[in-house]
């Protein structure tokens, strides 16, 4: 007989072990780190978001918030529609969203670093952490980057 409970107890405490984890993860943030390249005093696109709804329309926009400025340039969130094709199970929807772009100073070379937030409608949380590596403006006649639109 105690064979036969401990392995139902076992089962119990697997299930509660296996539930745990995914209650857990609706409180928690997602998380991500890692790193571009910008020329100095160019922008230089971060992250497009949006929100794109089930039925292929445009859902509210997230509100992003910089946690950490850049030591070295300026962050800015512009607002924009992507350009139909973009979304590729929605090819006809130009879908609003909001695009973070970095600019360093002009003079500066190094690294430098970005943290944000990405708040969705439904109050799921992304927390973004950029590292940038700023070289020296490209030579003129260099091709520009597409980096300037969201």
């Amino acid at each position: 007989m105690i064979a036969m409970k401990l392995p139902a107890a076992a089962m119990a405490v697997f299930a509660c072990v296996v539930a745990l984890p995914s209650i857990a993860a609706w409180a928690q943030t997602n998380s991500g780190y890692r790193s571009v390249d910008a020329d100095a005093g160019k922008s230089r696109r971060l992250g497009v978001y949006g929100n794109v709804t089930k039925d292929c329309t445009s859902g509210p926009l997230p509100t992003i918030r910089v946690v950490t400025p850049p030591k070295h340039g300026e962050v800015n969130v512009r607002s924009g529609t992507l350009k139909a094709g973009r979304i590729t199970r929605c090819p006809k929807l130009e879908a609003k969203a909001q695009g973070v772009f970095y600019k360093a100073n002009p003079q500066y070379t190094g690294t430098d670093e970005v943290s944000y937030e990405v708040r969705s409608a439904s109050g799921k949380i992304e927390s973004h952490t950029v590292k940038i590596n700023v070289t020296s403006t490209p030579p003129a006649g260099a091709k520009p980057s597409d980096d300037t639109e969201l």
